[in-house]
């Protein structure tokens, strides 16, 4: 009782003590709440992204296994080739599993727009590997593998409740798919995802069905499966490497071409699943932990510059009896309460910031739908608020109770200042905030500058008021006459839809792309033949097939030959454009307009060369490609390439009515920006230059405020000396250049001491920046020029205060 008592005395002088000084009080918390508001928010990103395991049992035994294709930079998927040899010869796991991308589209009923399930194609075993039981029914055995199991679904627990309305006689039920009717075999039980916590959720798991290719090593590569696996107990990650290797090793001396250039990794499966971010994720957590670093050193030289002013009275109340740890009760209940207070409000700025932050993310970052304000990130709240409380208190109890209880109380508070000692000490920490503040300056100025470098590379093309729309015809095709026949209607389809679409309002160009789009990421390559040339092994070119205004509408600058036209048909010359970089490669030297290049056998005469396009975003290289045209090619599906006046939300309407025209039964179609592509593909660099730049404000912002307190502290405890050095006939000049100058060996410490730091530390950076050295010595400069610049102007106002000091008041002063 005694000790809850004491506890709750302190806490009443603490607030009464805080609730006298309000704009100390207000200026602190302040402090705090930036400091660990800023914490807080990326702490949850974190937590949510690379530190919190995955929900499944036993998470720690779940590993990835993938290979890393040297050759076409495939990191982390494997052929279905491999992964059944894996399956079949392993002995280290419980079981090996695979998934891969699908989707499902559901026949229109009615009037009803068709809606597109997100659905993933999964091995036999894969639900056992991951320890979960379905709640109804069964999942897929290896005879699933087969054509007989291609109908067979796996439902998640939402669609039954959403679509079925939890109907117990789920198995049996049907699932009325646009190529194919589904049956249900099994329900997951709620809160099963995979991937974890993904922003669309997988609702409906199909079985992988592998063809006779997937199980012959012939000449072609699909790497499409993410294979996973449950390590055997009392096997060690290390020996599964060891066994894999030995796997790949027998595999590669019947199949070197395979293996030529590649390795089988082992990981632990939350490394691999947060692989892309974990790195950028630490560089953002360390980033704000000099924030929150910051806050605290200027909250310790704002408690200890308080305390000092009340060094009277706590030399009363060690008169009085008050041991020295009740001094430091004193001291230490105020820090206490304002970390506490801070910490609470941080957390309700952080929960009010976190939909804003979770936008910015890049939607391929793991767990995305995962990150909130739970009980994990208040615990670490609340350990953060007691740490800053205790390590910020300790610096006036150490400096200033200690000598209260020592020193005597007649001895007259007029002529206390403050000591040699604890003007140095809170100069060292001025000086290290501005180190602190440095580093993250220099960061952000290093992030700013590759930003900047990224965005004004030249891309080849204008992607800007250029709307993409992806249209994928449900129809299947088994013969060669059937695939004509296909072939033949598709085509038709496309042209009467692009004369509907050039007809609407607000369109300038239309196109069509039967490939790979620039900046989405798809890409489809052909085999190449040059007559009379010797193309190297193994080398291909990217394929296109693309309708005459397709260079107009991308603004692809056509540098020699003819761009197609109307005449390009089927029965027509088959012609090709190709890409300068393609030129120069199979034609070295001499002109390639006219001259013939095969692609898969078939021959195709030169009439044209365009400017290369750097497709996969600035930071790639150009790519040899070449364009046939749409209406001399087999054609599936295709995307709409619109240059347009108008918005992705006026035209997709409109789109859609064309495109339903001639195919009916598409599942819903999206008109998506080509900038939206960029956007996505920038978004981590974009969001850690933001970020950065916002730590560093808040540093830089935060260490001009701890100089201007301390400089006004200074001219305060040291008002009678300047007003006798006036009185005896001290320049205000003088005065005012003495302040600064003093400010400014602070300053130029702490700046010394923070671009030194920057500069070994730039280079745990580097593979994040792109044409910008971690060392460019412009950035140093400018972040010396910006803090130099903020130090002096902070440390200018109560320098000029001092030195318009009125002799007589400041002799007068208590």
């Amino acid at each position: 009782m005694n000790v809850m008592q004491g506890l709750a005395r302190d806490l009443r002088h603490a607030l009464r003590a805080l609730a006298s000084a309000p704009g100390f009080t207000v200026v602190v918390l302040g402090v705090l709440t930036l400091g660990l508001g800023a914490s807080v928010a990326i702490f949850s990103v974190v937590d949510a992204t690379v530190l919190r395991a995955l929900p499944f049992d036993r998470a720690d035994r779940l590993v990835a296994v993938g290979g890393l294709d040297v050759t076409s930079g495939v990191d982390g998927y494997e052929t279905p080739q491999d992964f059944l040899d894996w399956r079949d010869q392993q002995d280290v796991f419980t079981g090996l599993a695979a998934s891969a991308f699908g989707g499902i589209s559901l026949k229109r009923e009615g009037t009803a727009v068709p809606e597109t399930l997100v659905s993933s194609r999964v091995t036999a075993g894969f639900f056992e590997v991951l320890h979960v039981s379905p709640v109804i029914g069964r999942t897929f055995t290896t005879a699933d593998e087969t054509t007989d199991g291609s109908g067979l679904a796996v439902i998640s627990y939402g669609l039954w409740q959403r679509r079925f309305g939890g109907r117990a006689d789920i198995v049996g039920a049907t699932l009325p798919g646009q190529l194919r009717t589904f049956e249900v075999i099994g329900v997951m039980p709620r809160g099963f995802e995979y991937p974890v916590a993904d922003i669309d959720p997988t609702e409906v798991w199909v079985p992988i069905v592998f063809s006779a290719a997937d199980r012959q090593r012939g000449t072609d590569y699909n790497r499409v499966l993410h294979v996973i696996g449950r390590l055997r107990d009392g096997v060690l990650i290390g020996t599964a490497r060891a066994r894999m290797a030995a796997i790949n090793a027998s595999l590669a001396l019947t199949s070197p071409r395979w293996f030529a250039g590649s390795h089988v990794r082992v990981e632990p499966l939350q490394t691999f699943l947060a692989s892309g971010v974990r790195t950028w994720m630490v560089l953002l957590l360390g980033a704000v932990g000099c924030v929150l670093l910051i806050a605290c050193v200027n909250v310790a030289n704002l408690l200890l510059a308080r305390a000092t002013a009340r060094e009277r009275e706590l030399r009363i109340r060690a008169a009085l009896g008050g041991s020295r740890w009740d001094l430091a009760r004193v001291l230490l209940s105020e820090s206490l309460v304002l970390s506490i207070a801070g910490t609470a409000l941080g957390v309700l700025v952080a929960s009010s910031s976190l939909a804003a932050l979770r936008s910015t993310l890049p939607a391929d970052v793991p767990s995305l739908a995962n990150i909130a304000i739970n009980v994990r990130v208040l615990v670490a709240a609340a350990a953060a608020a007691l740490a800053t409380g205790i390590g910020c208190g300790l610096v006036p109890v150490w400096h200033v109770a200690r000598s209260a209880h020592s020193h005597a109380l007649a001895e007259s508070a007029r002529t206390l200042t403050a000591s040699a000692g604890r003007l140095h000490l809170r100069g060292a920490l001025v000086a290290l905030e501005v180190a602190l503040a440095s580093v993250l300056l220099v960061g952000a100025g290093l992030f700013l500058t590759s930003f900047e470098r990224v965005t004004s590379i030249d891309l080849g093309f204008d992607y800007h008021d250029v709307l993409t729309m992806q249209v994928r015809p449900l129809e299947l095709a088994s013969s060669p006459a059937e695939v004509a026949l296909m072939t033949a209607r598709h085509r038709a389809a496309f042209d009467a839809i692009l004369e509907r679409v050039r007809a609407m309002p607000g369109v300038e160009i239309a196109a069509l792309s039967g490939g790979g789009l620039p900046l989405r990421g798809d890409l489809v390559t052909a085999d190449v033949v040059v007559p009379g040339q010797t193309v190297p092994a193994g080398e291909d070119v990217e394929s296109n097939r693309v309708s005459p205004d397709y260079f107009r509408a991308l603004r692809i600058p056509l540098l020699e030959g003819r761009a197609f036209t109307g005449a390009d048909r089927q029965g027509s010359q088959a012609v090709v454009i190709l890409n300068v970089a393609a030129a120069r490669a199979y034609f070295p030297g001499i002109d390639p307009l006219g001259h013939i290049i095969e692609f898969s056998g078939r021959p195709w005469t030169v009439v044209g060369i365009v400017g290369d396009i750097r497709r996969d975003g600035p930071e790639a290289p150009p790519l040899r490609q070449s364009y046939r045209p749409f209406a001399q090619t087999d054609v599936g599906g295709a995307t709409i390439v619109l240059r347009t006046s108008r918005d992705a939300a006026a035209m997709t309407p409109l789109l859609r009515s064309a495109v339903w025209s001639q195919f009916p039964d598409v599942p819903l179609l999206t008109a998506t920006p080509l900038e939206q592509y960029l956007r996505a593909m920038l978004a981590p660099r974009r969001l850690n230059m933001w970020l950065l730049t916002l730590f560093g404000g808040l540093g830089v912002g935060i260490a001009a405020a701890g100089i201007y307190g301390v400089t006004s502290f200074v001219v305060a405890q040291r008002t009678k000396e300047i007003g006798i050095r006036l009185a005896l006939g001290a320049q205000p000049a003088a005065v005012w250049g003495a302040v600064v100058l003093g400010a400014s060996r602070h300053l130029a410490f702490g700046l010394a001491v923070g671009l030194a730091g920057a500069w070994l530390l730039a280079t745990l950076v580097q593979r994040f920046l792109f044409n910008v050295s971690a060392h460019a010595i412009g950035v140093y400069a400018v972040v010396c020029v910006v803090l130099v610049t903020i130090g002096l102007v902070a440390a200018f106002l109560p320098a000029r205060r001092a030195s318009h000091l009125d002799p007589l008041h400041a002799l007068r002063v208590e």
